[in-house]
């Protein structure tokens, strides 16, 4: 006879709820942000070269440094007070201060800028720009609070989707898009998406299945906490959310400013130039890391709630990160075996403009997907820590993690360039995510196990990845001619990506079943 089959019965149904959400999440923004960044973003680059981008990756990297301001943790904050208490309990204080930080925010970035002596036009579309992806980010917050992650997963994608299309009808139809106008355009896009996006939050916000919701009921003010606790506890938030961003994004004004001038580089700005190839390494990071953002975005609310009720989060957490650590390595070990393809595929003749600047290029990417892992897993972790509230914790250790980045560019930039950013990313994620496991493991509500299922896994795809190129060119290659080298290169290319994806895609159908049967016990 079965014991509590309700309870067995309702976990089924919050795994099951919990995947469902998930994958429209993860599908949409898979079938649309791809698109923005190795389409839109790789054609931009290609087209305006790497200085000019690399002057729209810096004053792009410093509107994105100092949009903790706009945020301050306040995000998070949100989405996990809308699911403890089922809506939005300091809704007038939290605008107030996010008013205030917004002001804060944009004396920052014109000192900053002013500073830098950046150009004045690109900084106030970059910080308007970030303006309004704030206000979609505090949107999407209350609707994953409120557990509504169909309506989330479309508003996530809305700002890039609108962005992809005028973006597209530019590169094709204006012949200014270059230089100093191709980077407007590229901006203008970017604006025009988050209006759309704002106006369509605010119509699922308003419009509920039962009909137009009242206002009240999406907001309670209590007056019970008096403002200091309060302020108190938002500023480790605050805090928090600073100093990740700053040992995540600052590394691309310290590249500017402290690169040196690379032997087979003949231009005016080594620092912008150097600039754009860590951007071009940077892109495909950001878009692998699409995975697990996305996944964090959901599993806040869910670790939060479950926390409050005082249930474990073993065998979601456990199971997340099987997850993670799958597409982490496959991701990795792609990365190293087919990196000079995908970066030549990508930006071609940009790429390839010297011998020594092809060679570079793949050093400064590899150490970046390295660095995936690590970030990928502090996505999870962090996220778990945060939602047991343990942001005095976080805040110390991102701070520590800070010191460290700025004392490593330091040393490293001057000597490398680019590639010592990427050296000193590596170390730093790792380090930050050894803080944020270490938190875990003692949580009350998450048992570390040995899992020898993961360690089966990454042998089998680091054997198989390297293991069939290796027998394709010492037992194939050897009988054809020189001729068609290449183009069995090419179909091997092809031929391993598809066997990569079918391989890694049935691996993580069986991690999802592991996940929903786990937790029916």
């Amino acid at each position: 006879m079965q014991r509590y089959p309700e309870i067995r019965y309702l976990r089924r149904v919050v795994a099951r709820t919990f995947l469902k959400n998930f994958f429209w999440l993860q599908a949409l923004n898979w079938l649309i942000k791809p698109i923005w960044i190795l389409w839109i973003e790789r054609t931009v680059q290609v087209k305006l070269g790497n200085e000019w981008y690399g002057q729209y990756f810096v004053h792009f990297n410093l509107g994105l440094l100092f949009s903790v301001l706009l945020d301050a943790g306040l995000n998070a904050y949100i989405s996990k007070e809308v699911a403890s208490n089922g809506r939005f309990v300091h809704f007038k204080r939290v605008l107030k201060l996010r008013l205030g930080l917004g002001s804060l925010y944009i004396i920052a970035v014109a000192i900053f800028s002013w500073l830098q002596n950046l150009n004045s036009i690109l900084i106030f579309w970059v910080i308007t720009n970030q303006i309004l992806a704030s206000v979609t980010l505090f949107i999407r917050s209350v609707l994953q609070g409120k557990h509504q992650f169909f309506k989330d997963s479309v508003l996530s994608i809305t700002d890039r989707f609108v962005a992809i299309i005028l973006c597209s009808y530019w590169l094709i139809n204006a012949d200014d898009f270059f230089g100093f106008e191709g980077i407007i355009y590229f901006l203008l896009s970017q604006f025009a998406g988050y209006i759309v996006a704002i106006l369509l939050g605010l119509t699922f916000l308003i419009f509920s299945k039962s009909g137009l919701e009242k206002i009240e009921d999406f907001y309670v003010e209590n007056n019970t906490l008096e403002l200091r606790p309060w302020l108190k506890q938002v500023g480790w938030f605050v805090l928090m959310a600073l100093f990740m961003s700053f040992f995540t994004r600052f590394d691309a004004l310290l590249i500017r400013s402290f690169s040196p001038t690379l032997n087979f580089y003949f231009g005016e700005e080594p620092g912008f130039f150097q600039a754009g190839i860590y951007a071009q390494g940077y892109r495909l990071l950001d878009a692998a890391l699409i995975f697990s953002l996305l996944m964090s975005t959901q599993l806040l609310p869910i670790f939060t709630k479950k926390i409050t009720q005082r249930e474990s989060n073993n065998e979601l957490l456990w199971g997340v990160f099987r997850l993670i650590l799958l597409v982490g390595l496959s991701v990795l070990l792609f990365s190293i075996t087919h990196g000079k393809q995908i970066l030549f595929m990508m930006y071609g003749s940009k790429w390839l403009g010297s011998i020594s600047l092809g060679a570079y290029s793949y050093q400064v990417f590899i150490f970046l997907m390295i660095s995936f892992i690590p970030m990928a897993m502090i996505h999870i972790f962090g996220t778990y820590v945060t939602a047991e509230d343990k942001l005095k914790f976080l805040t110390y250790s991102a701070l520590i993690a800070l010191v460290v980045n700025i004392g490593l560019n330091l040393v490293l930039i001057p000597k490398f360039g680019a590639l010592g950013a990427a050296y000193s990313s590596v170390f730093t994620q790792l380090l930050f995510l050894g803080f944020c496991i270490s938190k875990t493991i003692k949580s009350n509500y998450f048992t570390w196990k040995k899992d020898y299922s993961i360690k089966l896994t990454a042998i089998l795809l680091g054997f198989l990845l390297f293991s069939v190129p290796l027998v394709l060119k010492t037992y194939v290659l050897l009988y054809i001619p020189d001729s068609y080298n290449s183009d069995l290169l090419n179909s091997q290319f092809v031929i391993n990506t598809i066997f990569l994806a079918g391989l890694a895609g049935t691996l993580y159908w069986v991690e999802i079943k592991r996940l929903i049967f786990k937790t029916n016990k």
